[in-house]
């Protein structure tokens, strides 16, 4: 007898870019209650994108939202074999900008916080990364860059 009931399957990330753990919340903000630590190289289940930078995931039966800059999908051992590199955003107040072109007159696409790990993919003209970030490639200005 076949079941109605399908079995969902989600995609598997992995928690990077962070020291030792992130933080699972009710609903995607930083300000949003805490559920538990995910700790660094924990798989989760990506269920979807969520908004402010925040997918929805699954860690230990219990959904919930994490930032995207700390999870890939990809496991760490996988982007050390491939040669991947994190920067890290330093020297600023809050955030800053990544941009379409290399230039700091180029069209916005968000903000990058401090602290914020993006996936480092060259060196630009005009003093600029071009780098990745909550699935955007664009431009970061080299000098709030620093490799971890």
């Amino acid at each position: 007898m076949k079941s109605d009931i399908q079995e969902q399957r989600y995609e598997t990330c992995f928690v990077v870019n962070c020291k030792e753990s992130i933080t699972l919340r009710k609903s995607p903000s930083t300000k949003a209650e805490e559920c538990c630590q995910i700790p660094l190289g924990a798989a989760v289940s990506y269920v979807g994108t969520a908004e402010n930078g925040f997918y929805q995931v699954i860690y230990n039966g219990q959904t919930g939202y994490a930032l995207a800059s700390y999870l890939s999908f990809e496991n760490e051992q996988d982007s050390q074999q491939r040669g991947t590199t994190y920067m890290e955003v330093v020297n600023c107040k809050e955030s800053i900008t990544l941009r379409k072109t290399p230039s700091t007159r180029g069209e916005e696409f968000c903000q990058i916080p401090l602290g914020a790990m993006v996936e480092y993919k060259g060196t630009a003209e005009n003093g600029f990364y071009m780098v990745v970030y909550n699935g955007y490639t664009g431009y970061a200005l080299a000098s709030y860059l620093t490799e971890r």
